[in-house]
């Protein structure tokens, strides 16, 4: 049986907001090379650099939230 944590509306939010914050600060920091990186068409290497940033498998549901806010954003 999986374990899985209940959390309200006003949790999730907060939660995001969180995500959402620290995916800005990253972004702000490794501006330079995000962007170089992405006129050279390279996502593969942005999206494995995020992925090392934020401690996270690559095929796992955490990735993929974490790629789409990050794509929201950036």
């Amino acid at each position: 049986m999986r374990n899985k944590k209940i959390v309200t509306l006003t949790e999730f939010k907060h939660l995001n907001e969180g995500i959402e914050y620290d995916i800005k600060k990253y972004i702000k920091k490794n501006k330079k090379e995000l962007n170089s990186l992405a006129d050279e068409d390279n996502w593969d290497a942005i999206y494995q650099n995020l992925y090392t940033e934020f401690d996270v498998e690559p095929e796992s549901k955490d990735a993929k939230e974490l790629k789409q806010t990050f794509d929201f954003i950036f």
